[in-house]
């Protein structure tokens, strides 16, 4: 049963990404490997430099971007429910 319900997840994935707008879907990506590396823990120096590096550059300017892309789609529900997923200060 689980199989099923996953499988249907990931059927359904594309679909929903392409009801999003183009700039909310390529929002939600990036900040998704955002959220992903903020997860992470370095296991020696050069590694905790290497995540510095891809957090600088996956979720700098997220809050920023997350609050326009809130006014910009404010009438559009499949977007707002979408953006509602992010947490508005991770920066």
């Amino acid at each position: 049963m689980r199989l099923l319900a996953l499988a249907g997840l990931l059927l359904a994935a594309p679909a929903l990404a392409a009801e999003l707008p183009a700039d909310v879907a390529a929002f939600a990506a990036r900040r998704d490997r955002c959220d992903q590396l903020r997860g992470e823990e370095p296991t020696d120096p050069a590694r905790a430099r290497s995540l510095a590096r891809m957090l600088d550059a996956n979720c700098r300017g997220t809050d920023a971007e997350l609050a326009r892309l809130k006014r910009r789609h404010a009438r559009e529900p499949a977007a707002m429910e979408k953006l509602g997923e992010y947490d508005p200060a991770v920066e």
